[in-house]
């Protein structure tokens, strides 16, 4: 696909094999495959990564073979597993977790303290090691690198 000057987001998409996948077989509450997106200037920012390795070895399955993205500033599901497929395309892209529950999933999903989820507080967070919680910081840590990104912009409409 030749880049023009409509494209405004990155789609990411995953792998979909039932077959060897058994979440995506039978009835399931989720139109797979699973698929992502970002905003081209979160894309172009350097701490968005496509990841091919962990640890200086190729990734395995369950760290999001072939290909994974890292994006730090956001909430986990946005860092998109296995995936197979990357678009440039004009409009939007809904998500998975848009699709499955959008009073609960935004397109942005940035780790914003301030911004509850409807069904748990965000304001604290309980780190793999560490027994008690702590506060959780505004764009996990990275505002001073991406901030710019959301100036300007409602983020309690625009989660």
């Amino acid at each position: 696909m030749i880049p023009n000057g409509e494209a405004k987001y990155l789609r990411f998409e995953t792998v979909k094999r039932p077959d060897e996948m058994p979440g995506m077989r039978g009835f399931s509450p989720y139109a797979w495959p699973y698929v992502e997106g970002l905003t081209l200037d979160e894309a172009r920012n350097p701490l968005a990564t496509i990841a091919t390795g962990l640890y200086e070895k190729p990734l395995l399955a369950q760290n999001g073979a072939p290909v994974r993205l890292v994006v730090p500033w956001k909430y986990g599901f946005k860092s998109i597993k296995s995936i197979v497929k990357i678009e440039l395309v004009a409009r939007q892209p809904t998500s998975l977790w848009m699709a499955a529950a959008p009073s609960e999933y935004g397109f942005f999903a940035n780790v914003n303290p301030e911004v509850p989820h409807p069904r748990w507080t965000q304001a604290t967070e309980r780190r793999i090691g560490e027994t008690r919680r702590r506060p959780t910081l505004y764009l996990n840590g990275y505002a001073a690198a991406v901030g710019s990104l959301y100036a300007g912009m409602d983020l309690n409409k625009n989660f």
